[in-house]
C-alpha cells in the first residue's frame, strides 16, 4: 500500500489485516489516526492501538458506513 491510498482511511474505522514479523495474518480494527513517514523505516498507519507498516497491510476496509 502507498501513502496516497492510505491517506483515504484518515479518521475513519477501519478493520486493516497485516503480516506479522513471522508471516502470520494478523486483523484488527482501528481508528486511524495519521499516515506517516519514518526515516529508516518507512511508511507507517497511525492507530489508536497500534502502528502499522504500510508494507505489512494485505488488506483494509472502512467499518464507517
Amino acid at each position: 500500500m502507498k501513502i496516497p491510498e492510505a491517506k483515504q482511511y484518515l479518521g475513519r474505522h477501519c478493520s486493516v489485516t497485516y503480516r506479522d514479523r513471522q508471516g502470520d495474518e494478523i486483523t484488527r480494527d482501528l481508528h486511524v489516526h495519521d499516515v506517516a513517514f519514518v526515516p529508516l523505516y518507512g511508511a507507517y498507519l497511525n492507530g489508536d492501538i497500534e502502528d502499522v507498516s504500510l508494507e505489512r497491510i494485505t488488506s483494509i476496509s472502512s467499518l464507517d458506513s
